[in-house]
């Protein structure tokens, strides 16, 4: 079995801490949620504000909807960008006027009042795209903080591979509301 050198994949124990965090979030929300003393359906539903998206696997040309609540939809492109190049682009979309997006992208702050109008907003630089196999999962540089005019909030990662796993575009996802 050969073993592959990909920039920055990260480690299955990478994998199994962000499982743990995604599960102690969870916890954490059971615990302090006002429905913690309520039923056992209350503190189950206060249990699933963590989402993870396992692997979508996109051609070039495909799109996919990685996360959608009522204020926010994350969206996953896969562009060919021409020369056997791919690009695996995502971005947020919002579903209703007035929400703010907060986003670290290479340690600069951004923070953006967006509307439904305002069409797909990428919130990192780290999008792959590359001719040859490329991965990245870097941690707060793909990471967006999102409230809608009503106060829901969403914390959305995604990590993106090109030419990866017998697909042109892979994409895995991370959400908190």
């Amino acid at each position: 079995m050969s073993r592959e050198h990909i920039a920055t994949r990260p480690s299955w124990s990478m994998v199994v801490l962000m499982v743990i965090a995604a599960v102690a979030v969870a916890a954490i929300i059971v615990r302090t949620s006002p429905s913690a003393t309520g039923s056992t359906s209350d503190r189950a539903a206060a249990a699933e504000s963590a989402n993870t998206v396992g692997r979508v696997s996109l051609s070039v040309g495909e799109t996919a909807t990685l996360f959608r609540n009522n204020a926010f939809r994350v969206v996953a492109m896969c562009v060919d960008a021409g020369g056997g190049t791919f690009t695996a682009e995502y971005g947020v979309r919002a579903l209703q006027d007035n929400t703010l997006i907060f986003s670290t992208n290479e340690g600069n702050e951004t923070e953006t009042r967006f509307d439904k109008a305002d069409g797909l907003y990428h919130w990192t630089t780290y999008e792959p795209s590359s001719a040859t196999k490329l991965y990245y999962g870097y941690d707060y540089y793909q990471e967006f903080t999102g409230e809608s005019k009503s106060g829901d909030l969403v914390i959305g990662r995604v990590t993106a591979g090109v030419h990866m796993r017998n697909a042109d575009c892979i994409y895995n996802g991370l959400f908190i509301t």
